[in-house]
């Protein structure tokens, strides 16, 4: 072997020594971790989600009957009242055809009338007076037919509201809704004095909701505003969407109530909403990024790590709700207990009973 692959095998051998030591003397000295004590505070624990904003009360218009629009009363944007006529439809035929059921009504009421003075002297038979009777019945009935197909060409706001949609124009033709085909809708009126945000939750997180609770509600159209609110209404029926072709998202429906409303607010705008699920004062709480499910004699369970005579010591703790940033600590942690924080690389393998150091600064 000459001087030259000697040189270069003692040199990898004296590297490999020099980084085990180095390895052995900061494993002495401890890896250097962030810390902070278990403290008193307060907390408030919330869910949040995407969804639209609706007006509370908001129909679509459709009519019952098949016609030509003949008249429009109503604009786009501008404000009906319950009751108020917004649109007919050509009533030619529904006219011929309740005057001719008026006739025939007429005509059946004095035969039976007739009829009946003769049934009551007994100069006719009991069968004439039924048959009779069932000729007023029958055109009395179709009289009544006649008079509702007639008012359903005259179509009324069935709420106060603004028309936010309106989808028809005069001379055009309205289709009634079948089993496949939903059917023309005429407009959409809408109160927009009272407002609602609709927004989807994980199956996870709706049990944590309850009615009437606090709700803070922005909108991508006025990033500069929030909006309060409570819940108003918590869906008991999941939607099921289906990703990528293969798994299944479930959410529900969750509804609130907006407590103030202004003009430029318009259904169908983004919302995202900040349910609180719980608040609490006094409490006992450290960085929520500390705690973690590792195994502790023999079994996984919720834990953090803590600083005992330099040294990380790692204790299981019963833990209660949780906000972005602390974990309310129900048992496990006594107040003032010094606890690890970080960093992540660290954290995720520290081992109990490691090394460690820390400054004071990191404990405040």
């Amino acid at each position: 072997m000459n001087k030259k692959k000697l040189f270069i095998i003692l040199g990898v051998i004296l590297l490999i020594i020099i980084i085990i030591v180095l390895n052995l003397v900061f494993k002495e000295q401890g890896v250097l971790v962030e810390t902070k004590p278990a403290q008193y505070g307060s907390i408030t624990s919330k869910v949040s989600g995407d969804g639209q904003l609706k007006a509370e009360a908001q129909v679509n218009i459709q009519a019952q009957t098949m016609g030509i629009v003949e008249k429009l009363h109503v604009k786009e944007g501008g404000y009906v009242n319950k009751g108020q006529l917004v649109c007919v439809l050509d009533q030619k035929s529904a006219k011929a055809n309740l005057d001719l059921a008026q006739v025939q009504f007429e005509q059946a009421a004095q035969a039976f009338v007739r009829t009946e003075t003769l049934y009551s002297q007994n100069l006719i038979s009991l069968e004439n007076y039924e048959t009779a009777q069932a000729a007023y019945r029958t055109a009395r009935a179709r009289l009544e037919q006649a008079q509702d197909s007639y008012h359903k060409t005259m179509i009324h706001a069935p709420i106060s509201g603004t028309v936010t949609q309106l989808n028809i124009e005069q001379g055009e033709a309205v289709m009634i809704g079948t089993m496949n085909n939903p059917g023309t809708v005429l407009m959409v009126i809408a109160d927009l004095s009272k407002m609602i945000g609709i927004i989807d939750l994980d199956e996870t997180e709706v049990p944590l909701v309850k009615t009437s609770a606090r709700a803070i509600v922005r909108m991508d159209a006025f990033p500069d505003t929030t909006f309060s609110g409570l819940v108003s209404r918590v869906g008991y029926m999941p939607k099921q969407s289906v990703l990528a072709g293969v798994s299944q998202a479930t959410d529900f429906e969750v509804e609130i109530k907006l407590d103030k409303t202004t003009p430029d607010l318009r259904p169908g705008m983004s919302i995202n909403a900040e349910i609180i699920t719980s608040e609490k004062d006094s409490i006992l709480l450290i960085p929520i990024q500390s705690a973690g499910r590792r195994k502790l004699k023999g079994e996984e369970t919720q834990t953090v790590f803590v600083v005992e005579k330099d040294a990380a010591k790692l204790k299981a703790i019963k833990t209660g709700i949780a906000s972005e940033t602390d974990l309310e600590i129900l048992e496990g942690i006594e107040p003032g207990e010094i606890v690890i924080t970080g960093p992540y690389k660290i954290l995720a393998k520290l081992k109990d009973g490691d090394k460690v150091k820390f400054t004071k600064t990191n404990q405040n």
